[in-house]
């Protein structure tokens, strides 16, 4: 569940996708957050300024006129103007005693909607929503004429007292609609955002996953280019974008390296075939001169230098194969095979010389199992590897070829000895083409051995591994293990 996740986190498309979403929703919630405060917000203000402005003005009228004249005002301005209790949104309540403390007063804001026993508990008490002393939101109960449904709206109001004298002025107005409004507002903010979020998730999906099929064949192409097949060329869409436009550079490009490889290919076999004949020529006259002659010490030169001829010849044979399989040449031949029937030919053939050396020999095969390989190949990778166990093994040593399925699924062949071993620092070194760990060089050899096994190794798209042979890394005698690990096969679909 998480990994594909990441997979999708990861990928660029989808990242700037999500970023876009974020930037249209906070755009959204700027430009709706600025409609709220000029609509909602400044109509309150302006339905709180018209309520100061009128309590100024009443309570002027209180302190010039009394309270008898501002309760005649209170009750002209409160009389109902339309159908419903609602229609006029301004609400009243005055109450002012006299000189025996007798209550008096009036309005259009029943106690009845307000509280539960109105004549013991004063309104101004029992109003919610206290804000500070002066201001209150509430809410109220209206019923419209027509069909005598309630409605309950929402309401806010200023409360005015006169003190010594305790007289009270409350001025309400309805904010039903304003509120409303806010609301509206508020869910559209919300349903937007969340749209942009969502359409965000599904495009950025979309999008990641049309550009990773695109950058997928960049990918195969780089794979398939970097395993020697330089015909690959990547497909076009036509439409003129980046990825296309790069998808030619890549294509003009693959087409000059491949040019440039075919003539190097084709010197090199031109060189390959002009030296291969005259030193074969050379080292097959030295051989038979040296049969020829008669004096012991020309006989024997004329052998050391057919010898050395023949060195030299499997050398330069060694370094075309070496580079023919680098440039990824036979891929195509690849084929599943059991390379328990290759290792049996191999035990069969390098046994006797085991015994010769003084050397135990040991064959393992746990299991049947199947790789995608080049039997020719594979038998000269592994018969290179068991050689150099063989001359680097002192006697009274052991070998050991095993076959095996890792956990990984893979199938793993290795060559275990108990000899010298390769110190770790020197194991991708010796690797490379005509590196030899031994400082006189006096050891017959050209080095290119394990250069050869590497290039089989990566010509088949397996691991080639060097550790610690049964001594370990603390014994005077380590040993040295030698693994390749092949890839698992795909079954088709």
């Amino acid at each position: 569940m998480l990994a594909p996740l990441k997979r999708l986190y990861k990928n660029t498309v989808f990242r700037l996708s999500m970023i876009a979403a974020g930037l249209f929703a906070m755009s959204s919630l700027i430009v709706l957050g600025y409609i709220y405060f000029a609509t909602v917000v400044s109509d309150l203000n302006r339905v709180d300024k018209a309520m100061e402005l009128e309590i100024e003005e009443l309570t002027q009228i209180y302190e010039t006129q009394g309270p008898s004249f501002l309760n005649q005002i209170i009750f002209g301005r409160a009389a109902p103007k339309g159908a419903s209790d609602f229609d006029n949104n301004t609400f009243y309540l005055f109450e002012f005693y006299d000189e025996k403390g007798n209550a008096y007063g009036g309005g259009n804001l029943p106690a009845k909607r307000f509280f539960a026993d109105p004549e013991k508990t004063p309104f101004w008490k029992k109003i919610p929503g206290l804000k500070n002393n002066n201001s209150r939101e509430f809410d109220y109960v209206a019923a419209t004429s027509e069909d005598g449904v309630k409605t309950i709206r929402r309401a806010r109001g200023r409360l005015k007292e006169f003190l010594p004298s305790g007289t009270k002025l409350f001025i309400g107005k309805d904010v039903e609609n304003i509120m409303a409004a806010g609301e509206k507002v508020t869910r559209a903010l919300l349903i937007s955002m969340a749209l942009a979020i969502s359409l965000g998730l599904i495009s950025g999906i979309y999008m990641s996953r049309r550009f990773a099929r695109r950058i997928g064949a960049f990918n195969k192409l780089a794979t398939d280019v970097r395993a020697g097949d330089l015909k690959r060329r990547v497909p076009r869409n036509e439409s003129g974008d980046e990825l296309d436009v790069l998808a030619e550079h890549l294509n003009s490009m693959l087409d000059h390296i491949d040019t440039l490889m075919t003539a190097m290919r084709y010197a090199g076999d031109s060189i390959a075939h002009d030296l291969r004949s005259p030193l074969t020529r050379l080292h097959t006259r030295l051989e038979t001169a040296g049969s020829e002659v008669k004096d012991e010490v020309a006989r024997e030169a004329l052998y050391k230098a057919s010898d050395d001829a023949g060195e030299l010849l499997r050398t330069f044979e060694g370094v075309l194969r070496i580079a023919r399989l680098e440039a990824g040449e036979r891929r195509e031949i690849l084929v599943p095979l059991d390379p328990s029937l290759v290792l049996e030919d191999i035990a069969e053939l390098y046994e006797p010389s085991c015994e010769d050396a003084g050397l135990e020999f040991a064959l393992e095969i746990e299991g049947k199992h199947t790789i995608r390989a080049d039997r020719g190949l594979l038998s000269q990778a592994v018969s290179n590897l068991v050689e150099n166990a063989i001359k680097y093994t002192p006697r009274g040593g052991a070998i050991t070829l095993r076959l095996r399925k890792i956990s990984s699924g893979r199938v793993e062949i290795s060559i275990t000895d108990t000899g010298q071993g390769i110190r770790p620092k020197d194991r991708d070194r010796v690797k490379e083409r005509f590196v030899r760990l031994e400082a006189s060089r006096t050891a017959p050899g050209s080095g290119l051995g394990l250069a050869l096994v590497d290039a089989v190794a990566d010509l088949h798209q397996a691991e080639f591994e060097l550790s610690d042979g049964p001594g370990g890394e603390s014994s005077d005698r380590p040993g040295l293990r030698v693994a390749l690990i092949f890839p698992r096969i795909k079954r088709a679909k």
